[in-house]
């Protein structure tokens, strides 16, 4: 190692020759720069002086540490040395007096007989006078005197714990002492037991104690405190000599606080002094007794209680809090009795406002209502709403139906249905069932803004249900009606009635959704119910609307059937004149419907009216066969004539409805046109308008010209259309119908 370090230092010398060198370099780099020799002599011999001193200095203190660290160690070897010597000498004494403890057992003895007896001596009065001090305490718990029959109580306890400590210090302490001593203080045990009755009584009645006698009160918790206190000491005794006394610790003030809530949950079981069978308005009246007997008594607690009660039992706080858990148990056992929908609103609203103006929160009582809690808990919440939300779709239910029911019975009454202002014919039932959804959510605002839409979403599906069920209905009276044609007297008006409900219905729902619907709904997720109702009622008035229809039509039926016929129509205006009279007479009735669906079946009877023509003119058994171009022309114009009659009624009945009136003489120009080689153009014309038209159908209309055969107009037809029209789909229109019907 001293090796290296030669080496190490070899190589230190001819970095710093070399280092030197360099810098001398540096310094003498011009000639001019050697007259400066000398100071740079002197510059590089002032700091090599300081290095050395700098190196001098670091190792004096080096030296000065290592001095002062060996004197250390030198005086911590001699108090290491003095240590081992002492630890002998008590090593040799203990082995001296070894046998001292067996020597000194009879002073021991004497010294254990000494403080028993000492023990004794000093208890001796309380000891002597056990019977009589027991009978004396208990004289003055009868007298009410409760705080000096509390002093006798514990000058005995204190003797007895005395005598029970000095007994558990033996060393072999004796089981038979300790239940001679036990035994001979029996009484005591029971006396504390009537005396903690009282006390209980009277916390019990405090409310009405701080009234009358604060200080019965007062006295009664000094009494706790010097309990609590002796609680206190026994337990310190006890980590210091492993003794405590029996009935230690007796935790009074624990105790009392129970006491004190039992007696609030008492109170707040006492308010209900009726059940269901005896009030349907129990539940309502029981808890407005709770608020205002929790009001008035936290009010008490404030004003006279507070005064009473030791600082450190917070007792405003206390009995808030008391009277709070009181609440939160009566609440669940009334729960337990499986309330009604009514009932579970009534609570529902009287939890809502516990911590309102009208109850805890009440500005004059000060009480930090966010440190409550909720009284029922959101999981029960949440129970107690479904089971509404169940019950009250029962409900809902069964009002529908009972008010549909009601609504059938006045369909077959011998008087008008009722009219708007406008003098549209309705009947009470969307009124009233709207009404009654109206009120539901209400009430379910009330318990909580979540309800509405949970109580809205039931509604909304109940309306669905009694949707089938009104159209059932709907569908019966018509089928009742059909057997029967002169029952019941008014069918039109309130089928009338009922297609304009429909109406109502649509219109109630849009209302409640704006009203209470507060985004728009996202389909993707969830179908729009409303819009789903909204369908579902329409349809409901178009279908009453057909059988509107059908009604009219039973009536023209004989009419309609003989139209194209050369008995009963070519020579005669009878039956275009009976279908507009017929057409007339019914629209007196049909004015009575909302605008939407008057125009809707106006329509649908114009249209009708319009296939029954195409079916005469179409049907493969011709009524009427054409001889000449002229008896053809003659029927031609005769139908155009009818066309143009048709329009005005209609025009004049419903002037803003599109009918297809104009098809009737665009077919009769091609059954009137004489050259045949102008055909094609107006069978396109035909097809371009009315793209649903069958070749058979337009085969149909080329024969009832009379002058082409079958063939020849099936090749012109199959000509005009193609063998690819053939195969593309067809929208129904006016010649589907004629088809279907």
């Amino acid at each position: 190692m001293a090796a290296l370090s030669q080496v190490d230092l070899d190589r230190l010398e001819v970095d710093a020759k070399r280092t030197a060198v360099k810098q001398v370099a540096n310094m003498l780099q011009r000639p001019d720069q050697l007259e400066k020799v000398d100071q740079y002599k002197r510059r590089v011999a002032r700091k090599k002086a300081t290095v050395e001193a700098m190196l001098k200095t670091a190792l004096q203190s080096q030296l000065d540490g290592v001095r002062t660290g060996l004197s250390q160690l030198q005086t911590a070897l001699q108090d290491v040395q003095e240590i081992k010597n002492g630890l002998e000498e008590v090593d040799n004494t203990y082995k001296s007096i070894a046998n001292l403890n067996d020597k000194l057992k009879i002073v021991r003895d004497e010294n254990t007989r000494h403080r028993q007896l000492a023990a004794a001596v000093d208890n001796l009065k309380h000891i002597s006078t056990v019977p009589e001090t027991i009978k004396k305490t208990a004289d003055l718990i009868a007298e009410g005197k409760l705080l000096h029959a509390h002093k006798c109580l514990s000058e005995l306890e204190m003797s007895r714990d005395d005598l029970l400590f000095e007994v558990h210090r033996q060393q072999t302490s004796s089981a038979t002492d300790r239940n001679l001593i036990m035994q001979y203080f029996k009484d005591l045990d029971k006396i504390y037991t009537e005396l903690g009755k009282q006390l209980w009584l009277v916390l019990q009645r405090t409310l009405i104690t701080v009234r009358r006698e604060p200080t019965v009160t007062v006295t009664v918790l000094r009494i706790i405190e010097r309990e609590e206190r002796t609680d206190a000491v026994m337990l310190k005794r006890q980590e210091q000599t492993g003794f405590i006394p029996p009935w230690r610790p007796k935790r009074w003030r624990a105790k009392c606080f129970e006491v004190l809530q039992e007696s609030m949950s008492r109170r707040i079981e006492g308010s209900q002094l009726e059940d269901r069978t005896l009030d349907k308005m129990w539940l309502v009246r029981h808890l407005e007794r709770t608020r205002k007997n929790v009001l008035e008594d936290i009010r008490v607690v404030k004003t006279l209680c507070e005064p009473c009660f030791p600082p450190s039992y917070h007792i405003v706080e206390r009995y808030v809090s008391m009277y709070h858990k009181a609440i939160q148990q009566n609440l669940h056992d009334v729960i337990n009795q499986q309330l009604e929908s009514n009932e579970i609103v009534s609570l529902l609203n009287w939890v809502n406002a516990y911590t309102g103006p009208d109850a805890m929160g009440d500005p004059e009582l000060q009480i930090d209502t966010s440190k409550l809690g909720s009284l029922l808990g959101e999981k029960m919440v949440e129970t107690l709403q479904d089971h509404y939300l169940k019950t009250r779709g029962g409900n809902i239910k069964d009002w529908m139906n009972n008010t549909l029911k009601s609504d059938q019975n006045d369909w077959d009454r011998n008087t008008q249905p009722d009219a708007d202002a406008e003098g549209y014919f309705i009947t009470s039932m969307p009124v009233i069932l709207f009404e009654m959804i109206e009120q539901n959510l209400q009430v379910a605002a009330h318990i909580h803004e979540s309800m509405i839409v949970k109580v809205l979403d039931v509604c909304v599906n109940e309306l669905l249900h009694l949707s089938k069920t009104f159209s059932a209905a709907i569908r019966e009276y018509k089928d009742r009606h059909l057997v029967d044609r002169s029952k019941p007297k008014f069918y039109v008006l309130y089928m009338t009635a009922n297609i304009n409900n429909c109406l109502a219905f649509i219109g109630f729902a849009e209302q409640l959704r704006s009203k209470y619907v507060k985004s728009d709904i996202d389909e993707a997720k969830e179908p729009d119910k409303f819009a789903v109702l909204a369908k579902t009622f329409n349809s409901i008035a178009r279908e009453g609307c057909r059988y509107l229809l059908e009604e009219v039509f039973i009536d023209l039926s004989s009419h309609t059937s003989g139209l194209l016929s050369r008995d009963l129509w070519l020579n005669s205006p009878i039956p275009v004149d009976t279908i507009c009279i017929t057409v007339e007479d019914y629209s007196q009735d049909f004015v009575h419907l909302k605008p939407k669906y008057f125009e809707y079946l106006m329509a649908k009877q114009a249209e009708r009216i319009v296939v029954e023509y195409v079916k005469a003119m179409l049907s493969p058994s011709k009524k009427i066969s054409f001889k000449s171009y002229e008896e053809r022309k003659n029927a031609a114009e005769k139908v155009c004539q009818e066309a143009e009659q048709l329009e005005r009624l209609f025009g004049k009945l419903a002037p803003g409805v599109q009918i297809p009136i104009d098809l009737m003489p665009m077919l009769m120009e091609a059954v009137k046109l004489k050259d045949t080689s102008m055909l094609s153009l107006e069978i396109s014309g035909i097809l371009n308008k009315y793209p649903d038209a069958r070749v058979e159908q337009l085969v149909n209309l080329l024969q009832l010209r009379g002058d082409m055969s079958k063939s020849d107009a099936r090749q012109m037809i199959m000509e005009i259309v193609g063998d690819e029209n053939l195969s593309k789909p067809r929208q129904e229109g006016i010649f589907t119908q004629a088809l279907t019907m």
